[in-house]
């Protein structure tokens, strides 16, 4: 803004004033009256007419400025309307013109969507022409090779023999059009007799002229003149012939191969037969030999033979299938029945091992077939499908980089096409069929569905029917493969059969383990069965020493373990031995079950086999084993033996094992949160509950017997222990024998406490039988009149009391045995000292009451007066 044209000077303010940012009127007001203010200052006189004369100006310019404001922004908007309204005006008349544009180009689509229509049209009825146009000539053709051979002329078909490949497989096209003629006419006329003759002489010439040829090139490799003979047979019958001879002269199922195997199953047997497959206690053997070379010569063969056939054989895919099926149907399962039967004889584990080592084996073959199928055959059967639709080499596509996809879209593509020609046509003549559908489909239902189930062109339609990430590793043969495998052992794991006989062994297997644990304990059955019971403890602690280093191991266990376990049960002790050898074989037995069963059947097996490994090994090992020790704690005349916290400690150990067990072998098996996996959990929480309820009732019984022994030790002391001679020091060194029995008897719970208790356990045993004998000694104390020579003997069985009582680390019990210390200085110290002990010291806070009975077992408490003294 220009000096000259700035408003601010008009107010006289400063330049620029009014293009500030922000306008404040005290400032505006202020700026007017500056110079009138300043003035005022000067003469220190105020008037007012300066003042009002400036503002009045001000005001006169203000509303001038005001109008002029006014004025301008009423031409803006008379300006912004005129724009605004010729702007609607040419937005109208553009719309118009795009809506003249846009049904021009709809008529136009309009229009090429009827030529394209008519053309469409046209170009049917072309083909359609045709067709019909070939179909006459294929009629008048076959018409005139029917009329040849009625009267005897077969040179045409001879010429055609002579014309390579293409004139063969014109021939075999030819004889099968005029078979089939001959089949649907069986009640033509006489004269017809003679052709009907003669293309059957004719057709079974070709037939065994062809089988020859490709015999010959069979046995010399020579695999283009293999694949012409094939093709020319395929389309002439099928290819049922020369799949048939391929299959029967093939060297895996002659005596080089096949014989030598099969004979020798029987005349190796007794070389080949697994002596350690019947022995529980040694792992399982491997994999037959036989049977593994067997199954690497059929994967050699298969991935030998695949590169013939697929270049020999139209559709490769259903020789394949019959190959396979036979050598499944014929060599392996003879060769199974024979290994199977052979390891029946020996024992029912033989078998079961025998068994799931060749299902095992059988479905490694299978899945490697099924690895090669998907990586090879099916992308080669895809390709070769695709390039006889297309009409191009198939060879070429064979060899083309694996572009898969593509050629199933073509062949899709083709299929589609062909199925709405065919369905436009209506129902015509099979014998306009020559390079459709109904050829490939009569050739499959003859060869494809002979035994298979379904035939590889609905097979490999429904494969490429399905996305790509369908069909990720799935090939056609995967669903054959699966069922040849399960044929196979059908016989043997179909209705129950299977778990009837592992359950029936593994009953077999745990009873056998039992044997000496049960014998021991049926000998022990008689008059002298308490007397038994109490031996047995005592040797308990050699059988279970290694058990204890070994809790929390694997579950291998060999001969010499077996033994050991025998060895230690003979006097019928549980043992950590034979629990790990039944879990061994509750291990094994599970993994035959998830290999033999169904995925669906698989967890009701293992939850069996747990449910029977869980009963037998708490009713008739551990549960028996604890009820014998808690009937040896009956007898309270008898020590108890401290080597029943042994029992305690195996008991402990087998649950431990029992937990891990579950936990690695079981619980993978058993799914999660289904009603088998919380029945499986439920009977074996039960177990070990029941087990810990023993354990605990066992552990009272033995601290209360430990009551009662230690009573009866004490019960034995003489009166005249605390009165001895003067003279007599054995007895002042040695302390009394209760003494020294109850001690002894202490430090050897202690030690058993240590070796097989945890550490809650210990303390609360310990703490219980040391709170009994301070009770006991308490009650003992006032029982017994004690001489000065009787204090000194008393104090050294009280401090052997002590420090046996403080070898068991209990807080609690090392402070009662201290006070027990001091009382016992009552039978030592001077008469006139008693009352300063008794008053001082922690004999203050005990019960008066107590302390003068105590007081009163002093032999000089009367002539002494020490109870006045005390009562004073």
């Amino acid at each position: 803004m220009s000096a000259s044209s700035d408003p601010s000077h008009e107010f006289g303010l400063p330049e620029g004033y009014f293009a500030q940012s922000a306008f404040l009127a005290d400032e505006f007001v202020e700026e007017l009256s500056r110079v009138d203010l300043e003035f005022a200052r000067k003469n220190a006189v105020f008037e007012s007419k300066p003042f009002v004369r400036t503002f009045e100006r001000a005001l006169d310019r203000l509303q001038a400025a005001q109008g002029a404001l006014g004025a301008t922004i009423a031409k803006l908007e008379q300006t912004a309307s005129s724009s605004a309204a010729d702007h609607g005006k040419k937005m109208a008349r553009l719309k118009k013109t795009f809506a003249t544009v846009g049904g021009s180009f709809e008529r136009l689509e309009t229009q090429i969507s009827e030529v394209s229509s008519n053309t469409i049209r046209i170009g049917e009825q072309l083909d359609t022409v045709a067709k019909e146009k070939e179909r006459a000539e294929a009629i008048k053709e076959l018409v005139e090779f029917y009329a040849e051979l009625n009267a005897g002329n077969t040179r045409h078909l001879d010429a055609l023999l002579e014309g390579g490949a293409e004139g063969m497989l014109k021939v075999a096209h030819t004889l099968r059009r005029l078979n089939t003629i001959v089949v649907d006419n069986e009640y033509s006329a006489p004269s017809d007799a003679a052709a009907k003759r003669q293309i059957e002489i004719y057709s079974e010439n070709f037939e065994k002229a062809m089988l020859s040829s490709f015999e010959t090139a069979y046995r010399d490799g020579d695999v283009p003149s293999m694949g012409v003979a094939a093709r020319t047979l395929d389309a002439f019958n099928g290819g049922v012939s020369v799949v048939k001879v391929y299959i029967n002269q093939h060297p895996f199922f002659l005596s080089s191969m096949v014989g030598h195997s099969t004979d020798s199953a029987d005349d190796g047997a007794d070389a080949n037969a697994m002596p350690d497959a019947s022995d529980m206690t040694a792992r399982p053997p491997p994999p037959d030999r036989r049977l593994a070379q067997l199954y690497s010569d059929t994967r050699a063969v298969m991935y030998k033979d695949w590169a013939i056939i697929s270049k020999v054989f139209p559709r490769p895919i259903d020789l394949m299938q019959q190959l396979l099926k036979r050598v499944f149907e014929q060599t392996i399962q003879a060769y199974l029945e024979t290994l199977l039967a052979r390891a029946e004889s020996q024992s029912a584990l033989a078998f079961l091992r025998v068994l799931g080592l060749a299902h095992q084996e059988t479905r490694r073959l299978v899945e490697d077939l099924q690895k090669f199928d998907a990586e090879t055959i099916t992308p080669a059967v895809v390709v070769l499908e695709t390039a006889r639709r297309s009409g191009n080499n198939p060879q070429g596509l064979l060899d083309m980089p694996g572009d898969a996809q593509t050629a199933s879209a073509q062949f899709s593509r083709s299929r589609s096409r062909k199925n709405l020609a065919r369905t436009d046509r209506g129902g015509d003549a099979a014998i306009d069929d020559d390079d459709d559908m109904d050829d490939e489909d009569a050739a499959r239902e003859r060869l494809g569905e002979a035994r298979s189930g379904v035939s590889s062109a609905v097979a490999i339609a429904v494969l490429i029917g399905r996305s790509e990430g369908d069909n990720a590793g799935v090939g056609l043969l995967h669903g054959f493969l699966n069922r040849c495998c399960d044929d196979l052992f059908e016989s043997y794991t179909a209705g129950g059969n299977y778990m009837s006989t592992e359950q029936a062994h593994l009953k077999e297997a745990f009873r056998q383990i039992l044997v000496p644990f049960v014998r021991a304990r049926s000998e022990r059955q008689g008059p002298s069965r308490s007397k038994a019971l109490l031996g047995m403890l005592s040797s308990v602690t050699g059988s279970t020493s290694s058990g204890n280093a070994g809790a929390a191991g694997s579950t291998d266990a060999g001969g010499a373990t077996a033994a050991g376990g025998a060895a230690s049960e003979a006097e019928g002790i549980i043992n950590p031995q034979t629990a790990r050898m039944m879990l061994q074989v509750h291990a094994e037995a599970i993994a035959r079950a998830i290999e033999l069963e169904s995925e669906a059947t698989a967890a009701d097996a293992v939850a069996a086999l747990t449910g029977q490994l869980v009963s037998t090994l708490g009713d008739e090992y551990v549960f028996p084993a604890l009820e014998d020790v808690l009937e040896a704690l009956q007898d309270l005349r008898q020590e108890p033996d401290v080597h029943t916290f042994d029992v305690v400690r195996v008991a402990n150990i087998v649950v431990r094992l029992l937990q891990v067990h579950f936990q690695r072998a079981v619980v993978p098996y058993l799914g999660n949160g289904n009603y088998i996996y919380r029945d499986a959990v439920a009977e074996k929480n039960q177990l070990m509950s029941r087990v810990e309820m023993n354990l605990n009732l066992i552990t009272n019984k033995f601290v209360g017997a430990c009551k009662q022994w230690i009573g009866g030790l004490l019960g034995k002391q003489r009166k005249g222990d605390f009165r001895p001679a003067e003279d007599d020091f054995t007895a002042l060194e040695a302390g009394t024998q209760p003494c020294r029995q109850c001690t002894e008897f202490l430090r050897r719970v202690e030690r058993a406490c240590r070796q097989s208790l945890g550490t809650d356990n210990q303390a609360r045993v310990l703490g219980e039988v040391g709170s009994a004998l301070h009770a006991m000694l308490m009650d003992h104390l006032r029982k017994f009149v004690v001489s000065v020579a009787g204090g000194l003997v008393l104090a050294k069985d009280v401090s052997r009391y002590r420090e046996t009582i403080a070898s068991f680390g209990i807080a609690a019990l090392t402070d009662k045995f201290a006070v027990l210390q001091d009382i016992s200085n009552i039978f030592l110290v001077q008469p006139t000292a008693l009352k300063s002990l008794l008053d001082e010291g922690p004999l203050a806070r005990l019960d008066r009451a107590t302390l003068q009975a105590l007081v009163q077992m002093r032999e000089d408490s009367r002539s002494s007066k020490l109870v006045k003294q005390f009562t004073s």
